[in-house]
């Protein structure tokens, strides 16, 4: 009887974390996201996403990107807001780093590393566990030489 109880308390207490975290990811509002991220131009980066917001409004947004010839490390802060009127939809600005290594000899030994900055839409399906967004980005190259570039990026990320 003993180990009846125990096992009928260890799934009422598997249940119920289990509908917390569901409800929490299929709501408007999530705090973690992982997924894919691309950029445009020309069509060449992309990768492994994360997002988590440290509070209402700001969160860290990570990615492993995969370009023609290198491997790169991006990090951004993000500062959000809500838009009145439109459940799940937040715009948001922020700004941060990135780093690329180059992984073919015939791109050379250069790391490249650049500023960025980021202004875009980030939409949460209410009801479903599912993020999308959307944004624009001036990027300077610092290093091995200066430039200037724009990037626009799109995400699809899966919420928990």
């Amino acid at each position: 009887m003993k180990k009846v109880t125990i096992i009928a308390v260890a799934m009422i207490c598997l249940l119920t974390l289990t509908q917390t975290a569901f409800s929490q990811s299929t709501g408007s509002t999530y705090r973690t996201a992982l997924g894919a991220k691309m950029y445009f131009g020309d069509g060449s980066t992309g990768g492994i996403n994360i997002k988590h917001f440290l509070n209402n409004k700001g969160a860290i947004d990570a990615s492993l990107l995969f370009e023609r010839g290198f491997l790169g490390l991006e990090g951004l802060y993000e500062w959000h807001d809500n838009i009145n009127g439109a459940q799940g939809l937040k715009w948001y600005v922020g700004g941060g780093g990135l780093i690329f290594f180059p992984t073919r000899d015939k791109y050379g030994d250069d790391v490249v590393f650049a500023l960025r900055g980021t202004l875009g839409l980030d939409y949460k399906f209410t009801g479903a566990p599912i993020n999308v967004s959307f944004d624009l980005n001036p990027v300077f190259n610092l290093a091995p030489s200066t430039d200037f570039d724009f990037w626009a990026g799109l995400a699809f990320r899966f919420t928990f």
